[in-house]
């Protein structure tokens, strides 16, 4: 049974491993939020505990499968803005993909959310300040994610 993740991201590579760790999380519309005074931006993820996927098993011998409820928090937030997404639908449920950063021109550091359906979430930042959390206990998933994987790949 996992203890409960507690990593900080200071640079791209720490966000990287943080990225690793929340892929296929799922969360909904209304679990984020932006305060530009503080310049705080946090949200809440259903991430799924790959870290125990191999080694954890059932009662009936088959693997279990874990969510566990994560916050995230980025600081020194300038901007979020978005692509192809709606905020209308608060209760829309979102899978996380992967979480990429790359520096803009005006030197400041883009870190996106990329999410199932092409939808991105885009901080702006000067650097890379962020904290995430394992809150509460693992509780059991109906599934583990899986992803489509082509048979026949081209260079």
């Amino acid at each position: 049974m996992t203890k409960g993740l507690k990593l900080k991201a200071q640079d791209k590579d720490d966000l990287t491993i943080i990225s690793a760790y929340l892929q296929d999380a799922i969360t909904i519309v209304a679990d984020f939020n932006f305060n530009p005074t503080t310049r705080i931006f946090a949200t809440m993820l259903n991430r799924y505990l790959w870290e125990e996927h191999k080694n954890s098993t059932n009662k009936d011998g088959k693997r279990s499968c874990q969510r566990i409820r994560t916050g995230f928090h980025f600081e020194n937030i300038i901007r979020v803005s978005s692509y192809n997404f709606s905020h209308k639908d608060k209760q829309r449920v979102l899978e996380l993909l992967v979480i990429d950063t790359k520096v803009l021109v005006n030197g400041n550091v883009a870190i996106d959310f990329i999410f199932a359906g092409d939808e991105v979430i885009r901080l702006e930042a000067e650097l890379i300040e962020a904290s995430m959390q394992d809150i509460g206990k693992p509780y059991p998933a109906a599934c583990h994610p899986k992803h489509k994987v082509l048979d026949n790949l081209t260079e």
